[in-house]
């Protein structure tokens, strides 16, 4: 299961989901699919996958690597935490 972490503080900017990472006084902007996986949160891998399958219309395959691919550079920001 992954959730944000304790820290994170968010804006929406309607197309855009503004992020910061308050201990790291960071910023990071989303963008369409990554703010539809960040609202999606607290959620598994597989629900996750499913959701960019049933949003876009991707295959398995590339739902699951595209998650796969945001979930390591989320959480290797701090951004988020597996539970």
């Amino acid at each position: 299961m992954w959730t944000t972490a304790d820290d994170v503080l968010e804006t929406d900017l309607d197309d855009e989901l503004i992020l910061m990472h308050a201990a790291q006084a960071e910023m990071f902007s989303l963008n369409a699919s990554g703010r539809l996986l960040w609202r999606a949160l607290p959620a598994s891998t597989e629900a996750l996958g499913a959701l960019l399958r049933g949003t876009y219309g991707l295959s398995p395959e590339q739902a699951a690597q595209d998650v796969n691919a945001w979930l390591s550079d989320l959480g290797g920001r701090g951004l988020l935490r597996s539970t």
